[in-house]
């Protein structure tokens, strides 16, 4: 239902953004269309705990590396702040993932040369393959908060670089074996959702 929910959300999201964006620009000047488009690398943080077995259950540094390519169309607001549908590609060590999301971004000047921020919500769909430390998981939902700054290379172009912090869920589930008193083997199902962290850096190009 929660999925369903985010996704009827973003639809209902992307209707409008068409709705306005095909509007007469001279009717409603405070309202343009953009397309931005970007890539980048992200750097896994901290730590997690892996799957139990026969009640062994160990702390692993967060190692994956991701590559992304997303694009996001939009509108414009006065000038000052963007909202949009982004969609993605994101290939990971041991998997790949597609986000949909909602875009929401911010220029802290009005000038063409500005810094600016950002925020993403939704859905990662796709797959992490198993290891040895855990079995394989399906995305959920991901969040995304990033800084950065926008130069002006064109009547309707800015380049874009920026850092950003990225959560993304896997959900996933595991065997978790015990000898009982009779020595025999039973097992226990056990559903749970790793928390991924990463930082990194993407650079982009802003079309409006």
């Amino acid at each position: 239902m929660k999925i369903c929910s985010r996704l009827f959300f973003i639809l209902i999201l992307a209707g409008l953004v068409t709705r306005l964006s095909g509007q007469d620009p001279a009717a409603k000047p405070a309202f343009r269309f953009f397309n931005k488009t970007e890539s980048g690398i992200g750097i896994g943080l901290g730590k997690f705990k892996t799957d139990i077995y026969y009640g062994i259950q160990k702390s692993i540094k967060n190692d994956q590396i991701t590559v992304s390519i997303q694009t996001i169309n939009g509108i414009i607001i006065s000038g000052r702040a963007g909202l949009g549908v982004g969609l993605g590609a994101e290939f990971w060590q041991k998997g790949m993932f597609y986000p949909v999301f909602a875009h929401l971004w911010y220029d802290f000047t009005p000038k063409d040369n500005t810094p600016f921020a950002y925020i993403n919500l939704g859905q990662a769909f796709g797959k992490r393959d198993s290891t040895y430390y855990y079995n394989s998981g399906t995305g959920g939902l991901m969040f995304n908060l990033g800084f950065g700054y926008k130069m002006k290379i064109g009547k309707r172009f800015q380049f874009e670089y920026e850092i950003f912090y990225r959560y993304q869920a896997i959900k996933s589930s595991y065997r978790n074996y015990y000898t009982a008193a009779d020595s025999t083997t039973h097992f226990t199902t056990t559903d749970y959702t790793v928390p991924y962290n990463f930082a990194g850096f993407k650079i982009g190009v802003l079309f409006h």
